[in-house]
């Protein structure tokens, strides 16, 4: 893969060189037959504006080794340890062969090249490897439960330690907003098929483990990114890796039971049943941070937002309003599944005053039935250009009703 302008990334690697050991381990050429560093050069951030100005011939990786590198058994420590700090993975010895796991991490082939771009991670972005060594111990414990073999344990194991390297390409700013520019998600939506690339040069990753990786934040609705694909062409490994991700954002088990359910038209039901039996049952409840009259108004918000979409989609018939009213529909089913009737909203919040779990429940129904609204707005933003006779008109008339009634995320 030719290395890119990647002023992040090469940032991250050049600072490190500061601090640790970093040497080519061969010389590095521009794309255009520039030598900019000889085998052995010791590499530190004075590289930076000599490196930066140029499209290598071949990756940094592949140029590079670092001291103290992460290793196999680094990547085994470090599950193991979660393992056994974390609450939430308390029941999972019962329910899973644990063995199993250890064996799959411990099966992940960490070529020099990976190794560097993991030792970026740990070094510099922090946040990117713990947060890939909690997707791998969640992903092998649905794995097993899946029945999944050996081998596809072991890709699995590999998909999901490498499933976020494209976020190392990704000014870390962006990263620590919660508001983001259409310009900003760009490059979120990019960051599947960044980590893509970097594993199809490894005939070791590509194309089962890749493909995984590339397809973790697709829906069966096709409501995802970056392809928007859907159904059965999401690889069975990828739908772990999706329901995954949503298991490890979030910690309480009775908040995650809604989001999980509210999602089984996005993601494999089969795998959100497996997630759910590994949650530990009796973690305490913190309770809501929200009235009952505060979510008594949010439900009566939500149903008068189902009732305006009601009377917009009586007069327009465009292939974008069709696309959002499957959204909307996918979203009041699984609403009516969990209770939700815009005729009776007080049977929601009747007799709960007193109960912190049963409140807690019902504030994240709603919550999540906001953040899905606003989820659709940032999925028609990316399918725009697929709606080039869209009318300026149609688009305004969606944008509108997603903020008059939820408050637009832009």
């Amino acid at each position: 893969m030719e290395e890119e302008n990647d002023s992040h990334y090469l940032e991250s690697v050049t600072s490190l060189g500061d601090t640790r050991n970093i040497v080519t381990s061969q010389d590095i050429y521009s794309k255009n037959g520039i030598k900019l560093a000889g085998r052995g050069s010791r590499i530190d951030s004075s590289f930076y504006d000599r490196l930066v100005r140029h499209k290598l011939m071949l990756s940094l990786d592949q140029c590079m080794t670092a001291e103290n590198a992460v290793t196999g058994d680094e990547l085994l420590a470090g599950t193991k340890k979660l393992f056994e700090e974390e609450p939430r993975f308390f029941i999972i010895t019962q329910l899973v062969d644990i063995k199993k796991i250890w064996s799959a991490v411990s099966r992940i082939k960490l070529n020099d090249a990976l190794a560097f771009k993991l030792t970026v991670a740990r070094e510099m972005r922090p946040e990117i490897l713990e947060h890939s060594l909690r997707i791998l111990l969640i992903s092998l414990c649905i794995g097993s439960k899946c029945r999944l073999s050996e081998a596809d344990l072991a890709n699995l194991a590999a998909a999901a330690i490498f499933h976020d390297l494209g976020e190392l390409h990704i000014d870390p700013e962006i990263l620590k907003k919660a508001d983001l520019t259409m310009d900003e998600r760009k490059h979120i939506y990019a960051h599947p098929m960044t980590a893509f690339l970097i594993l199809r040069e490894f005939p070791e990753y590509h194309p089962v483990v890749s493909t995984a990786v590339l397809q973790h934040h697709e829906h069966l609705d096709g409501s995802g990114y970056p392809a928007g694909i859907s159904g059965q062409r999401i690889t069975p490994l990828a739908q772990i890796l999706g329901v995954a991700e949503v298991t490890g954002g979030i910690a309480d088990p009775h908040r995650l039971e809604i989001v999980l359910k509210l999602n089984m038209h996005k993601l494999n039901t089969e795998v959100i049943g497996h997630a759910l039996e590994l949650l530990k049952p009796d973690q305490e409840i913190s309770g809501s941070d929200q009235s009952i009259g505060e979510i008594g108004d949010r439900l009566a918000q939500l149903a008068r937002a189902f009732e305006a979409w009601n009377e917009i989609c009586q007069t327009r018939d465009a292939p974008i309003f069709k696309l959002a009213n499957q959204r909307i529909l996918e979203l009041r089913h699984a609403l009516f599944d969990a209770g939700f009737n815009p005729l009776e909203l007080d049977w929601l919040t009747s007799g709960i005053e007193n109960d912190p779990g049963e409140i807690q429940d019902v504030q994240t129904l709603v919550n999540e039935s906001f953040w899905q609204i606003r989820n659709l707005e940032r999925e028609l933003n990316r399918l725009w250009p697929d709606f080039e006779k869209a009318a300026d008109a149609d688009k305004q008339i969606l944008k509108d009703w997603i903020s008059r009634h939820t408050g637009s995320l832009h």
